[in-house]
C-alpha cells in the first residue's frame, strides 16, 4: 500500500522536472539534448521574389504559385522586325518555312510562344519545369506570362495556370520545343494525371527552320547566337547562362522563402533570361517566314549575305519553287562566297538546270565550277563527260573531260571516296575508248 501511495508523488516530481527542463530549453529524446531551441523565425527583412519582380501570387484549385507578367507594344522591334510583323505571316508561309503541310492553318494571333526553365537536362520523370514562360498576343500588344513554382510542392498549381493560359490557343511556337519543352511538359502533366494542354496544338519549332536558314554562315544556331548575329540584339548584364539556371533554382528552393540577396538577384536574372527568349522568338518567327510569302517576293530586293541566299535557294528547291530557287542561287553566286560554299552553290544550280533539261546552261555552270573553285573536285568533270557523251555525242570531248577527272581524282586524299571516283572514271574512260575505236575502225 505504501508503494501505491508514493506513486503519485513520484509522478508529480517527474512532471515538475519535465516542466523545469522545458523551461531550460531541453527537449525529450536524443535530438533535444543539444541545447535551447532555435529562436522562432523572424519575418524576412529582405524583399520577397514576388516584390522584386512585381509578380502576383495566384491561388488556384491546385494551390498557389507566382505569375510575373510583362507587356510590350506591337511596335517593339528587334533586328528591324517589330513584334507586329509576325501577325502578318500566313499559315501557308509557316507550312513552307517548316516543310510541314499540317501547319497550313497556323495563326500567330492565336499561338503561344513557350519556353521552360528546368531542374536539369537529364530528362525522364526526375526533370521538371520550375518556370514556364508563355507569350501571347493580347489586348493590342504582346504579353509574357512567367509561371513560377517556388518549390516542387507548387507544381500542380503551375501546370494549372499554364493550362489556363493555353486553353484559348490553337498553335504553339517554341525553339527546340519539339524535342525538349513539349515532351517534358507532357510528362509532367501525365505524372500529375492531368490532360496536357499541348495536345492538339499546331506546333512550330523554330530551331529546324533556323538551322536550314543559317547553318552555312553561323557556327551556332542557338537562340542566343541568333539574337546577336541575326537580330542584332545584345542582352544586358542581367542575363544568366542557361547552364547555370538549374543550380540557381536549387539554391533558391533551399532558402525556404528567405533567399540571400545574391540568390534573389540571380533568380531575377533567370526571369530576365526566360522573358528575353520568349520575346526574341516573335521577330525570329517573322524573319523565318518572310521569304516564303509569295515565293520569296518579300525578300526580292533584300540585302542578305550570300550564304543566306544559298540556304534559301536550297529551301525553295525542296519546295519545287524552281524559279525562286534559281534566283536565290544566282544572288548567292553574285556575292563573295568561300570556295566551299561557292562549289556548293554551283553544284546545286547545275543540278537544277540538269533536272529541267537545260543542258547547255548546266554545262556552263560546271565549267565555271572548274575554273572558279580551287581544290580537287571530280563532280564537274564527270558531269561534263556525261554531257558531251550523251547530249553532244562528242566522244573526244567526253574522253578529254574524263581524263581531267582522273587526274583530279588522284589528288583526292586516300579513302573510299577516292577509290570510288577512280573506279567510276576509269570505267567511263574504257567505254569511251572502245566507242572511239569502233568509230575509227574501217567499215567492212
Amino acid at each position: 500500500m505504501a508503494g501505491e501511495e508514493s506513486a503519485p508523488a513520484d509522478l508529480g516530481n517527474a512532471a515538475e522536472r519535465l516542466r523545469r527542463l522545458q523551461q531550460l530549453g531541453v527537449r525529450r529524446g536524443r535530438a533535444g539534448l543539444t541545447g535551447p531551441p532555435a529562436p522562432p523565425p523572424q519575418p524576412a527583412a529582405r524583399p520577397a521574389l514576388a516584390d522584386r519582380l512585381a509578380a502576383e501570387e495566384v491561388v488556384t484549385p491546385a494551390g498557389p504559385c507566382l505569375v510575373a507578367t510583362q507587356r510590350y507594344g506591337l511596335e517593339e522591334a528587334r533586328g528591324g522586325w517589330p513584334l507586329a510583323a509576325t501577325l502578318t505571316a500566313t499559315g501557308a508561309a509557316v507550312a513552307a518555312c517548316s516543310r510541314d503541310r499540317g501547319l497550313a492553318d497556323f495563326d500567330f494571333s492565336r499561338a503561344a510562344f513557350l519556353d521552360t526553365e528546368t531542374s536539369g537536362l537529364a530528362g525522364g520523370a526526375g526533370s521538371f519545369a520550375f518556370m514556364v514562360g508563355v507569350g501571347l498576343f493580347e489586348e493590342g500588344g504582346y504579353a509574357v506570362h512567367q509561371v513560377f513554382m517556388r518549390s516542387p510542392a507548387e507544381e500542380r498549381a503551375l501546370l494549372y495556370v499554364v493550362a489556363e493560359l493555353l486553353a484559348p490557343c490553337s498553335g504553339l511556337v517554341t525553339f527546340n520545343g519539339r524535342s525538349f519543352d513539349a515532351p517534358l511538359l507532357n510528362t509532367r502533366y501525365a505524372l500529375q494525371r492531368q490532360p496536357s494542354p499541348l495536345a492538339g496544338l499546331l506546333h512550330l519549332d523554330l530551331l529546324p527552320a533556323a538551322r536550314q536558314r543559317w547553318r552555312l554562315r553561323l557556327p551556332s544556331c542557338a537562340l542566343g547566337a541568333l539574337e546577336q548575329e541575326v537580330l542584332a540584339v545584345q542582352r544586358g548584364q542581367a542575363d544568366v547562362p542557361g547552364w547555370l539556371i538549374p543550380s540557381i533554382y536549387q539554391e533558391y528552393a533551399r532558402s525556404q522563402g528567405r533567399p540571400r540577396p545574391e540568390v534573389l538577384e540571380d533568380m531575377a536574372r533567370v526571369f530576365y533570361h526566360n522573358r528575353e527568349d520568349i520575346v526574341s522568338m516573335v521577330p525570329l518567327a517573322a524573319l523565318l517566314c518572310a521569304p516564303f510569302s509569295l515565293a520569296g517576293a518579300a525578300l526580292s530586293d533584300a540585302s542578305l549575305p550570300p550564304a543566306d541566299w544559298l540556304s534559301l535557294g536550297r529551301c525553295y528547291e525542296e519546295l519545287t519553287w524552281l524559279e525562286a530557287s534559281e534566283a536565290a542561287y544566282r544572288r548567292a553566286l553574285a556575292g563573295a562566297l568561300p570556295a566551299e560554299l561557292r562549289g556548293l552553290a554551283l553544284r546545286r544550280l547545275g543540278g537544277l538546270f540538269k533536272r529541267q533539261e537545260r543542258r547547255a546552261e548546266a554545262a556552263a555552270i560546271w565549267q565555271d565550277w572548274i575554273t572558279s573553285v580551287p581544290g580537287p573536285e571530280v563532280t564537274p568533270y564527270e558531269e561534263l563527260a556525261k554531257h558531251h557523251e550523251w547530249q553532244e555525242a562528242d566522244l573526244a570531248a567526253a574522253r578529254k573531260w574524263t581524263l581531267w577527272g582522273l587526274h583530279t581524282a588522284r589528288q583526292l586524299p586516300p579513302g573510299p571516296a577516292r577509290e570510288e571516283a577512280l573506279a567510276s572514271l576509269q570505267h567511263r574512260l574504257e567505254r569511251l575508248e572502245r566507242k572511239l575505236a569502233e568509230r575509227a575502225a574501217p567499215a567492212d
